[in-house]
């Protein structure tokens, strides 16, 4: 675009220098009496010539801004006409009526007076005549949009007329420059001919040089109007460009801020889990903490429990120093295990007496139940157990079978006693052997012959 606009500037440079040697030979060819008439008629025709041209610019400007203003209404012939079939269907249809709107019957009704001042009870004769012409009546509104749009309509297709009328008449005018314009360059035609033809050598040659400065500014005037429409298309271009440059930055803008976004969100994805990691650490080594203070209580081994990661479960030995897995029996297993669900029934209490802000329950409120929690001890063993499972919960249910409600157990537990049941199964089979417990001289049965010959199981409470 610079080297155009470079030879755009030496264009109107040139055109300048043609020009003021057009002007110094037609001083000339005026100052030769034998030409001086036509000469200042070729002037003359040249000025005509520019206004002319000038004004068939502006006419033919003023036609496009008619057509891109006004031709849509020409566009519109056909569907300005369907809108008035559809108007015209719904009228003979009893669709779209004028006159009372529904709008006025249903204000009526509401009032309960009619524009004749009678009233209009509900279930009288007035008001069973005036409600039944909702139904004969139409809507205003529909009414009122239908006769604005027919309006519109109208004034579309005036405006067409109109626009006929004006391209029509610029139409004329530029047929009517056109014809000017080939009379007065028919005229210059003849003038530079007559002047190219003189027998007056001076004459002859100051209109061949004429000529050749006439056809070197068209062929400048060419290359500028060439060259202005080539910048039009480059600026179009630029433009283009410029807002595509424009777009590209925004979206870099806004790539920038998501990546920004995305670098603090991983950050604080990074340091929520550095913290969650730390939390599950903490939590796990105390839990461990108080896994071992319960296993201790209970068993009379050396035993260290341990937790893993993954909250697996081990004993670990370290008389030597180091510490060396254990092959744990099926009662330590046992004692391990109940350590384990004490402790986080002992983390759960702790978490709910922090958060007693908090409008939940209590962890005690709800029961811990334990089936055989004595399964294969030895009595110290099923002593401690004893002793330590009362302190887990509020409420604690526990099952257990007569062979492990031994007395140890039942030392131990026999004052937190709230209630007490026996679970008497009543068996099916005809031979069966009973079995019964007593307590305090009373007999409970555990197993009985069933009288009903179904199977099922019976609770009975134990009163003490």
């Amino acid at each position: 675009m610079e080297r155009i606009n470079k030879r755009q500037t030496e264009i109107k440079k040139e055109l300048e220098n043609q020009q003021t040697f057009k002007k110094d030979i037609s001083s000339r060819l005026i100052e030769l009496s034998a030409v001086r008439e036509l000469q200042e008629r070729r002037e003359s025709l040249e000025t005509q010539k520019r206004s002319s041209y000038e004004e068939l610019k502006k006419t033919k400007e003023a036609l496009k801004k008619i057509i891109s203003k006004q031709a849509y209404t020409v566009l519109l012939g056909q569907t300005n006409a369907n809108f008035r079939g559809i108007i015209s269907e719904l009228k003979q249809k009893g669709e779209l009526k004028s006159g009372i709107s529904k709008e006025f019957v249903a204000e009526l009704i509401q009032t309960g007076r009619c524009i004749c001042g009678a009233e209009l009870k509900e279930g009288g004769n007035g008001h069973f005549h005036v409600k039944s012409l909702l139904k004969k009546t139409g809507s205003s509104s529909v009414e009122e949009t239908a006769i604005r749009m027919g309006a519109q309509v109208d004034d579309i297709d005036k405006q067409a007329d109109i626009f006929w009328d004006n391209v029509n008449r610029e139409q004329a005018r530029i047929s009517q420059i056109k014809t000017s314009l080939s009379q007065i360059e028919g005229e210059l035609d003849n003038i530079e001919e007559i002047l190219r033809k003189d027998p007056n050598e001076d004459i002859s040659g100051l209109q061949k040089r004429l000529d050749g400065i006439e056809g070197k500014i068209d062929e400048l005037n060419r290359e500028q109007g060439a060259n202005q429409q080539e910048i039009s298309h480059l600026k179009t271009e630029v433009d283009v460009l410029v807002k595509q440059i424009a777009k590209q930055k925004q979206n870099e803008g806004r790539q920038i801020l998501a990546q920004r976004r995305i670098i603090a969100t991983q950050d604080a994805i990074e340091r929520l889990t550095e913290v969650k990691n730390r939390q599950e650490k903490q939590f796990r080594l105390q839990l461990e903490k108080r896994v071992q203070e319960i296993f201790s209580e209970i068993s009379v081994t050396p035993y260290i429990p341990k937790i893993t990661e993954k909250y697996e479960l081990t004993l670990v030995e370290n008389t030597t120093g180091i510490e060396a897995p254990v092959a744990a029996s099926t009662g330590e297993n046992q004692i391990l295990s109940l350590s384990f669900i004490a402790s986080i029934i002992d983390k759960v209490r702790e978490w709910s007496e922090k958060r007693k802000i908090m409008m939940v329950p209590d962890s005690s409120t709800f029961p811990i139940v334990m089936d055989s929690p004595f399964g294969s001890l030895d009595a110290n063993s099923r002593r401690h157990i004893a002793q330590t499972i009362p302190k887990l919960a509020n409420q604690l249910v526990v099952l257990v079978t007569k062979t492990q409600w031994r007395v140890e157990v039942e030392e131990e537990i026999l004052e937190r006693i709230g209630k007490e049941y026996v679970l008497t199964y009543y068996s099916s089979k005809p031979d069966c052997e009973q079995d019964f417990m007593e307590v305090n001289g009373e007999k409970y049965y555990l197993i009985r012959q069933s009288p009903s010959g179904f199977e099922y199981t019976e609770i009975v409470e134990v009163e003490r």
